[in-house]
């Protein structure tokens, strides 16, 4: 892991200084995993030492775990906190480092589960496993941190255990008895990334925290959908979402209460664009989510537009649209009227075009996306298409962007060859300050000293703008590319990447095609990438299409769980050095338990597969039932 380095210029000096992170504890314990992610890990003892260091400079930062999933908030570092804020450390929340928690029951060598008499952890640990407690029956023993118990554990011997890492009794020399042992799972803490107020947060990422000092504040927050943290039975802190400073900032006006400071800059209760200068593009909302005619893209919604470059004919245009909507499309894309380089070119057969795309998508259930070039278009496309498409050739067409946007029509803004991500997030300002409310952004490669393709396929720039944007983002292979054989694997790069959706250019004759015949896939590449992506075939009479998408999820099954059966083999290796049964009931219990979790499927279905998998994992780890018994 890469160590944190602050980096600061005094003259023309470079000055480069490795950020202390401090944390509760000691090398292996949970804390020192949060401050690793933040800098070099300095352990303190006790939190109230921690807090003393970052007041003292000491430590430039400090990890303070505030909440976890099973106990909730963390009460002994919440106090510790409480006590120095009201004590004058002005410090700031700089952002929650998440930390997965996954706990072991841990002994000496030779001591069975049932020998058991003494359990050791930190308090906030031993409470995150009380089933397990209450199972073993043993007395339970107080330590500073997870670390520290594993080593008090393999100094003293005897029927002792600790709960801890993995890592910690591994570095003991304990050997794991149980494994996962919280009571809920999967466990996590949320650790707080505490400075003083001296060092700014970045930008749009610290969590609004307030030291919350009476109920009387405690009571209209909570009512407002805050969460607040208590410690020692009083309220502590208020995690604020941005959505709700306002009604945070009335509550504080009311309450007039004493103590009540923020952890950080106060906030501007004025809810703030990312971007200034783009209100609407680069408004701080949850992702949208446009939806027309059973398509929906954004917020988790994946899609796949496919179709001809260009419309050529009725009878060409509804075969297509059979072809894409039997692979699993979720839209039908073609191009009426075309924008080309040569004035020579095939420019395409305009409204009555339109009309046989429209047909076309009716007949398959698919809602149209087609091109529009200029503003006296707009009109009649918008009154048959359901998404209208500017083109990267018309990215900065203001004119075209403000009568596009205010078609009552989605719209799909592809990105210029040149454009840069603001520039591109500029144009979909016009839109939607046109009154559009269904823009979607398309990455369709830019210009480059590359000529080996098209263009280039920004993911970089597609990421950036997933950064600073809540509208749907989509790439374009097809066009990125320019050549058939690499459409697979840009679109496969652009989905791993995460973007909401594709756009992609098939055709069943590419050689006779009338525009860009060498970049569009065959229909049966479509069909193999929908697969792929995890996309049903469209309704369609063919047993053969639905039986081909069947047998690509067994594929994927199938090397799935050869991949798991050679886990299990590591596993029961691990456990047969340590002296470890192979067989762990409870481990079954949570392997079922996640099965049954699976949205969409049955618990008869769940529990089923989850015991096959037992059962061909038990077989490979060598288990036998005649001699475990």
């Amino acid at each position: 892991m890469t160590t944190p380095i602050e980096t600061s210029r005094t003259g023309d000096a470079c000055e480069r200084r490795i950020v202390r992170a401090g944390f509760q504890g000691r090398e292996g314990s949970f804390g020192a995993r949060a401050a690793a992610r933040c800098g070099r890990p300095v352990p303190l003892e006790t939190f109230d030492a921690l807090l003393e260091a970052l007041a003292t400079g000491d430590v430039d930062e400090a990890l303070l775990p505030a909440v976890d999933r099973v106990i909730g908030p963390v009460d002994e570092a919440l106090s510790a906190l409480v006590r120095a804020v009201d004590g004058g450390l002005a410090v700031a929340v700089l952002a929650e480092v998440e930390v997965p928690m996954r706990l072991v029951l841990a002994a000496p060598r030779g001591v069975a589960l049932g020998d058991i008499s003494e359990v050791v952890s930190q308090p906030p640990v031993l409470r995150q496993c009380e089933g397990l407690l209450a199972r073993l029956g043993a007395a339970v023993i107080a330590a500073e941190d997870t670390a520290e118990a594993a080593g008090r554990v393999a100094a003293l011997g005897g029927r002792r255990a600790a709960v801890c890492s993995e890592e910690a009794a591994l570095e003991a020399g304990l050997v794991p008895l149980l494994e996962d042992v919280s009571d809920l799972k999967p466990n996590g803490t949320r650790f707080w990334r505490l400075a003083l107020q001296t060092v700014p947060p970045a930008a749009g990422s610290a969590p609004r925290v307030l030291r919350v000092p009476t109920e009387r504040l405690a009571a209209p927050l909570r009512q407002s959908g805050v969460e607040v943290l208590p410690a020692a039975g009083a309220p502590a802190f208020a995690v604020v979402p941005e959505a709700l400073l306002p009604a945070v900032a009335a509550a504080l006006r009311e309450s007039k209460a004493k103590g009540a400071v923020w952890l950080g800059p106060p906030p501007d209760v004025t809810r703030r664009p990312r971007v200034e200068a783009l209100p609407r593009a680069t408004d701080l909302l949850p992702p949208t989510v446009v939806s027309v005619r059973g398509f929906r893209v954004g917020g988790g919604a994946r899609a796949v537009i496919a179709g001809p470059c260009a419309v050529e004919s009725e009878e060409q245009v509804h075969r297509l649209a059979r072809a894409v909507a039997r692979a699993g499309a979720t839209a039908l894309r073609g191009g009426v009227f075309k924008p080309r380089t040569s004035p020579y070119a095939f420019q395409g057969h305009g409204l009555q075009a339109l009309h046989w795309l429209k047909a076309a998508g009716d007949s398959v259930g698919l809602p149209v996306v087609t091109e529009v070039m200029a503003p006296a278009q707009v009109g009649p496309v918008a009154e048959l298409a359901d998404v209208l498409q500017i083109g990267a050739r018309n990215c900065q067409n203001y004119d075209l962007l403000k009568e596009a946007g205010g078609a009552l029509r989605p719209v799909l803004l592809k990105r210029g060859f040149g454009t840069t991500v603001d520039e591109w997030l500029s144009s979909a300002e016009y839109l939607l300050d046109a009154g559009c409310e269904g823009v979607m952004l398309c990455e369709r490669g830019i210009r480059t000293f590359e000529n080996s393709t098209r263009g280039t396929l920004d993911l970089g720039g597609l990421l950036a703008a997933r950064q600073l944007t809540h509208l749907p983002l989509l790439a374009d292979p097809s066009h990125a590319s320019g050549r058939r054989e690499l459409v697979p694997g840009l679109a496969r790069a652009a989905w791993g990447a995460g973007v909401d959706g594709l756009i992609v250019e098939v055709h069943d004759a590419p050689e006779s095609a009338w525009c860009d015949g060498p970049q569009a896939l065959l229909p049966e590449d479509l069909e193999r990438l929908c697969d792929d992506f995890g996309l049903l075939p469209g309704a369609t009479p063919s047993i053969e299409r639905v039986r081909t998408a069947i047998d690509a999820v067994d594929r994927q099954i199938g090397r799935l769980v050869v991949r798991r059966l050679e886990l299990c083999r590591r596993v029961a290796a691990a456990k047969r050095a340590a002296g470890v049964p192979v067989r762990d009931s409870q481990r079954e219990e949570s392997v079922t338990a996640r099965y049954l979790e699976t949205p969409g499927m049955d618990e008869a279905s769940a529990r089923r597969l989850a015991e096959s998998l037992i059962s061909m994992g038990l077989t490979v780890e060598g288990w036998d039932a005649e001699g475990a018994a």
